[in-house]
């Protein structure tokens, strides 16, 4: 299934095929529901006698309408109880021990084997806006591992389906080949204080109680949202095909206890996944962002248009290029980490470790002119192309953290911190410069003839780099309110969480978020002075900075979690709430029905609003109803 935009094909055949496994899929999901929730009491499945294998599963099926009208900038729109999801979520995990079995002496040797399966079924039934428009995209949407595969189209174009329906297997199989993916797969060697574990794992050393700023050895899967609001933020980790040890140092040295050390390697030669790119206008959870070609039409008057644009450049497209990272050793994650019980009270450890941003940063590429008249003798029909790339850029993070129990506030005081150093970053006039696209050398020497004189210079982008320090300090207890709840105790889990922009405040440059236009009323601005320009002034082109979000130095917010529980476990409600201290604010309350062991009901409310900010209001609008069974087997 492949995406095929305006120009490159028709769709007719790869639609009908996806609607057949559409259907398939729907049947099987609903099938295992209904069996697995007839199964009563819950269990995991042991294969042998002597219980050294078992099987477990969780599986869930959930719809969300909207709760809201959709705001002019989120494309497409939408309407209040219009269904916008129905996920399905398949996770079986098969875990055994082999340590009887093996000739090695070993302390321990097991394995665990976990498959991620996910299909959404709205672009199949259902509210039909997302597959029209998924089906309407005009923009060339990409993704490869070379710098020239856009202009010479040996990239791989991008299909929406697979991105949103249901997120294929990353590193196996070629693109798309694998429609679920092999979450864990791991062989775990224990030998005296040596503990090694082989294949593909998560590793979280980052704080993540909703909003995971910290938490960042692991990509997050982005094309659901900001990770923790709509999608549970350990189910958005995408695990990556690694070597980790952990060698335990000594029991007690002074005032230091439980000491260990501990390090992991993902080899770039095998695995270099990072993010998936969220695209514009192809799921509920998309940027509030239109198809890129319909920048076109703010970026060229009509006059230009006509008279320059299309008998010279053969008309213009955008191109949004997922550049992904080459799989090279050059390109491997690693990091360290030292851990251990300081003064019996405090569970102290600290780290370094080298990872892809999860935050991808866009840059033009140089105005691809290979296809257009004024370089082909006029024998090319065109077009030429506009192509943002987005690029994962290495950074380093080093880091500290602690936790303890504390008398006086009666609950586990958490601190921690960490260094990103020469993060990719945004200043719009210096990752995406309208202005050097003009000093393309034959665009140039155009508009030299017409009486514009371009300066000479670099006609690309270039990603400008940050050092920021995150933080959070939490704060979690258990305590008792009895006019709420005269039988259980309420669990609260709050912190404060803050990034500073060291680089900003020591050099001035105006950072911004990410390539996120500012509003208007009817959608997002253009970024450049484009509108009122003519033939006789197209020299002054240039980037707008004030078009895009500010990133201010220093943004923070609040997140704090409340639940607890009734008749005897069976009711449990929760809230959550983060607000950022720059306007905004999204509060989940849910609650789960635990109608047996094996059968569980979720029902939630989303509320998202305030300012177009970080962290959550680009969201602002979205705010949603859902339900969720889910079936456990364990």
């Amino acid at each position: 299934m492949r995406l095929t935009p305006s120009g490159e094909g028709g769709s007719g055949k790869r639609r009908a095929n996806a609607s057949r496994i559409s259907v398939a899929c729907r049947g099987c999901m609903a099938g295992t529901l209904l069996v697995l929730a007839l199964t009563s009491p819950a269990r995991g499945y042991v294969l042998d006698d002597h219980q050294d294998f078992d099987f477990r599963l969780r599986a869930y099926t959930e719809a969300a309408v909207a709760a809201e009208k959709s705001e002019p900038q989120t494309k497409p729109s939408r309407v209040p109880f219009q269904l916008i999801e129905h996920r399905n979520f398949f996770n079986p995990e098969l875990d055994g021990k082999l340590t009887r079995y093996q000739p090695f002496h070993l302390d321990d040797l097991s394995f665990r084997l976990a498959l991620w399966g996910f299909y959404d079924g709205i672009y199949d039934y259902g509210t039909g806006q997302y597959a029209r428009a998924i089906e309407s995209l005009q923009g060339r949407l990409s993704q490869g591992h070379t710098n020239t595969g856009p202009i010479t189209h040996t990239d791989t174009l991008i299909d929406p389906r697979k991105e949103y329906e249901y997120q294929p297997d990353p590193v196996l199989g070629g693109y798309g080949d694998v429609p679920f993916r092999i979450n864990e797969a791991y062989v775990n060697f224990t030998k005296g204080p040596l503990f090694v574990r082989v294949g593909r794992q998560a590793i979280s050393w980052g704080e993540s109680d909703t909003i995971g700023l910290l938490d960042a050895n692991n990509p997050f899967n982005l094309t659901l949202g900001v990770p923790g609001v709509f999608q549970d933020i350990d189910e958005a980790r995408i695990p990556l095909w690694t070597l980790r040890g952990t060698y335990n140092l000594f029991e007690s040295w002074g005032p230091i206890s439980s000491a260990y050390a501990e390090a992991y390697l993902v080899p770039g030669s095998i695995d270099t996944t990072v993010s998936p790119l969220p695209l514009p206008k192809a799921s509920p959870y998309s940027p509030p962002q239109d198809d890129p070609q319909s920048l076109v039409a703010g970026l060229i008057p009509a006059s230009i248009g006509q008279s320059l644009v299309k008998p010279a450049l053969g008309g213009i497209l955008i191109g949004l290029y997922d550049h992904l990272p080459s799989r090279t050793m050059g390109n491997s994650r690693y990091g360290f980490r030292l851990g251990g019980i300081v003064a019996r009270d405090y569970t102290t450890s600290i780290w370094f470790y080298r990872t892809f941003a999860n935050q991808p940063v866009p840059r033009f590429l140089a105005l691809d002119l290979s296809r257009a008249p004024i370089t082909t003798g006029g024998k090319g029909k065109g077009p030429t192309q506009l192509i943002t790339e987005l690029v994962h850029g290495l950074e380093n993070v080093f880091g500290a953290g602690t936790s303890f129990f504390s008398e006086p506030l009666d609950g586990i005081v958490r601190g921690e911190v960490e260094y990103f150093a020469n993060e990719p970053a945004f200043i719009p006039s210096e990752n995406i410069p309208f202005e050097r696209e003009l000093r393309a050398p034959a665009l140039r020497k155009l508009l030299k003839a017409l009486g514009q004189n371009v300066p000479a210079g670099i006609d690309f982008g270039t990603v400008p780099h940050a050092d920021i320090l995150r933080f959070e300090i939490g704060y979690d207890r258990f305590f008792f309110f009895r006019p709420l709840n005269p039988y259980n105790s309420f669990t609260w889990v709050t912190a404060y969480v803050g990034q500073w922009n060291l680089t900003e405040t020591f050099t001035n440059q105006d950072f911004r978020f990410g390539g996120q236009q500012k509003l208007t009323s009817t959608g997002v601005r253009t970024g450049t002075n484009a509108q009122g320009l003519t033939l006789q002034n197209i020299s002054k082109l240039h980037t707008v900075p004030t078009d895009f979000v500010d990133l201010y130095p220093y943004e923070s917010f609040v997140q704090s979690h409340l639940e607890t529980a009734y008749l005897h476990g069976r009711v449990t409600p929760a809230i959550t709430a983060v607000f950022g201290l720059d306007g905004t604010y999204a509060i989940p309350v849910g609650v789960t029905l635990r109608y047996s062991d094996s059968l569980l009901i979720d029902l939630k409310y989303i509320a998202l609003g305030g300012n177009f900010n970080f962290p959550t209001g680009f969201f602002r609008d979205r705010s949603q109803l859902s339900a969720r069974m889910t079936v456990l087997l364990n």
